[in-house]
């Protein structure tokens, strides 16, 4: 009877050994892809900012050449903290991919080396891990609105006077920016729901031995 249960276990071990490769191979997959989604973001937040910060210069035409220098010159310091944000952005990001990608490695160990763990706590373990992930990462958002919420006011302070004649352009900027930062977010959010590990198979009880 020893050694059948024995001979059970090293088959099972054995038929759960694909498993744990499929695993790891998940959950590899699943850090690169929410890297990969994430890390373009801040270079697309940046060409977003220059964008908007053409359009704000190009209606400063009209005015006389010190209007000019002096909203340029301000425009100019809000591109630079703003960009400067979304790079702290990637590398916050960049960060926390590698800690979900360690804390996630020990999951997949789990799927062969310990047989006592059910399909359904290894699937609690990697989601719970997944979650936290995204609290950790989706603050961020949140901060990076209050940030661009807050230059663009200080550029307002700024600017005195001025600031009125360009108000419905800062206005754009200050909406266009935050919009992409809650759509990304959101998506974010949706694309872990539909994120799901590969399920175990069943197991069969072995058979009663004669020994």
């Amino acid at each position: 009877m020893e050694s059948a249960l024995r001979q059970n276990v090293g088959q099972l071990q054995a038929s759960l050994a694909p498993y744990a490769d499929e695993f790891r191979a998940k959950i590899e997959e699943n850090v690169e892809e929410v890297k990969g989604r994430l890390m373009p973001y801040a270079e697309e937040l940046k060409a977003k900012i220059e964008e908007n910060v053409e359009q704000l210069r190009s209606s400063l035409a009209p005015y006389a050449q010190d209007a000019q220098e002096k909203l340029n010159h301000q425009l100019e310091g809000l591109a630079f903290q703003m960009k400067k944000q979304a790079e702290e952005l990637k590398a916050k990001i960049s960060a926390n991919a590698e800690q979900l990608r360690q804390k996630l490695a020990p999951v997949a160990e789990n799927v062969q080396g310990n047989l006592q763990d059910s399909a359904e706590g290894l699937q609690k373990s990697l989601e719970r891990q997944v979650e936290e992930f995204r609290l950790k990462v989706a603050p961020y958002g949140e901060v990076l609105n209050r940030v661009l919420v807050q230059q663009v006011e200080e550029l307002k302070q700024k600017l005195g006077p001025l600031a009125g004649d360009v108000e419905g352009h800062l206005s754009f900027l200050e909406k266009d920016l935050r919009d992409k930062v809650n759509s990304f977010f959101s998506t974010l959010k949706e694309k872990e729901k539909q994120d799901q590990p590969p399920a175990l198979p069943a197991q069969e009880p072995a058979a009663p031995s004669e020994g």
